[in-house]
Parts: structure tokens; sequence; C-alpha cells
């Protein structure tokens, strides 16, 4: 069975609302997480690359995730039409470009490798850990975000469901920070949108039950604990004003001076 033949015998999708993104005047991000079959969604983005407007899948190297080997195997089949894009610095300037040149891209948005690196969003009444990369390379190349969920279907089949597209034009701060912060929790919130719908399809559960957690570390030392809540408020820009007793806690003369720069 070739590419073209799995995707159209398998792979449900509105063709209208794909084609509206993968072959319009922008290039597009299909942030996608690991939810349901998630291959299926980057091979249906794999089958609509063209040698002139490929398609685009970004993850992370086999230096990090060493099981990515295997897809970088599988994606490695369709090269004429798909680029495998790798979770690393020359990789994503190639990201931005291919962004510009009208291209789109698939991410898997909900992998967390570096927590250090993290924002911390509002998700399930939780501050949850996301990585701000997917907001970064929209603002960057000004190509719009497009929450993308692989549901399986019966028959052997899976159904590729579009969330609300959050546009970089539409962010009104000033700051890039506050731009990332905002569209992130944009995409979890659509994220938990659909979870609410169909919970059981998504495999980081476990990771909402510890993201509030501090690890064992940061709790026997009081050094380490005050740097890891500089970290969390830092990467919640509203957490401040949301909570005045956070506010106050911050600027408590006797535990400022350990989680201030």
């Amino acid at each position: 069975m070739t590419l073209d033949q799995y995707v159209n015998d398998c792979i449900i999708v509105n063709k209208a609302v794909l084609h509206k993104w993968t072959r319009g005047e922008k290039g597009a991000i299909f942030a996608s997480p690991h939810y349901g079959p998630f291959l299926g969604s980057a091979l249906l983005f794999a089958s609509e690359g063209t040698s002139d407007r490929p398609s685009h899948v970004f993850y992370d190297p086999v230096e990090s995730v060493p099981e990515n080997e295997r897809f970088d195997k599988l994606f490695d089949r369709f090269a004429a039409r798909l680029n495998v894009l790798h979770n690393q610095a020359n990789d994503l300037v190639k990201a931005a470009r291919a962004l510009r040149s009208k291209q789109c891209i698939s991410i898997m948005f909900d992998v967390i490798q570096r927590p250090s690196d993290c924002l911390y969003v509002p998700f399930f009444g939780r501050l949850y850990p996301a990585m701000g990369g997917v907001a970064y390379l929209s603002l960057l190349s000004k190509a719009p975000v497009i929450p993308t969920y692989t549901v399986p279907e019966g028959k052997h089949q899976l159904r590729i469901i579009f969330g609300e597209p959050i546009y970089p034009e539409k962010q009104n701060s000033t700051e890039k920070e506050q731009n990332i912060f905002s569209m992130t929790c944009a995409l979890f919130n659509d994220l938990e949108r659909q979870l609410s719908v169909m919970p059981w399809h998504w495999v980081y559960w476990d990771n909402v039950r510890r993201a509030p957690l501090f690890d064992e570390a940061s709790v026997a030392d009081d050094s380490r604990l005050m740097d890891e809540v500089r970290h969390r408020l830092r990467s919640t820009p509203l957490l401040l004003k949301a909570a005045p007793a956070l506010e106050s806690l911050f600027d408590t003369p006797q535990i400022s001076n350990s989680i201030r720069d």
C-alpha cells in the first residue's frame, strides 16, 4: 500500500479545511499532541507535500529520545514529500524558513524534555508545564497554529479533527514573552476542550497529576526550592497579578533575596 492509498483508505478529514492551510497563502503549524494514533496526522501531512512545497514534521532528535529513531526511518520513506526537522538550533531556523515559504509543519507540542525551559499554563485547574516553541515559531514566521487531533474510528480508520486556529497577528502585547504565553495558553485550552469530550485518547494524563509537584531534591533544599518557585512565577506572567497572596509572598523581604536575581 502506498502513502496515498493509506491516506485515502484510512484517514477521514475535511479536505476543504485541510487545503485551506496546506495550499493557502501562508504556511501553517499543525500542533498535534500525543493523542490517538498521532502518527496518522503526520502521514496525512506527508501526503500533502510535493517536491516544490514539501511538508515537514518536527520532533526531538534521537540524541534526546532514542526511541525516535523508528520515526526517522519511517518518515525517510517519504523524503521526496516530507522533511524531518529535529528540535535543535539549525532545524529551528529551517522550520522558520519553511513556514515563511508557505510550507506546513506538524509539531507534537505536549512533550516536555527540558522542564527548566518550560512555561506554566492553566490546564484543568492546575498549572501545567508547556514548551513555548510552537508559539515562538508562529510569531517568528507569522504562520497560524492549527490544533490537530487524531481520533480512532471504526474499520481501522482515523479521523483528523482541527481545533480553533490561533493567529499570531491577533496577539496584542508589546512583549514577545507575553504573546508566547498567551498563545500557549490558547493551545492548551483547545487541548483541554478536546480532552473534555474524548479524554481516553491522550497518553500524558499522568503528567497532569505530577505537574504541580516539586521534585524531592528541590523540597529538601531551601535554596533550590526558592529557585523553583522563582522559575514558576516568572514562567507564568499573569500569575502574580491574578493571585495577590502570591504577589505579597514574592515581595516579602525575608525571601525576596532568594527568589530574585
